[in-house]
């Protein structure tokens, strides 16, 4: 499990990306859910607290 908490800060699609690991798409599918705190300044989001928590799902055992 993968915990980034950073709080008091705004970053950009792009730089929380690169914090988190992941990628810019997944970054603006998490603000759009709600799971990461932002706002949408015209077309674009600004991320206003890195609180996230990645859950992995469990590995299969193979047959």
């Amino acid at each position: 499990m993968y915990k980034y908490s950073m709080v008091n800060e705004i970053f950009s699609v792009n730089e929380a990306a690169s914090k988190l690991g992941l990628d810019t798409s997944q970054i603006r599918r998490l603000l759009a859910k709600g799971e990461i705190k932002g706002k949408k300044l015209g077309r674009d989001w600004v991320v206003l607290e890195l609180n996230y928590q990645r859950k992995r799902k469990p590995k299969e055992k193979r047959k």
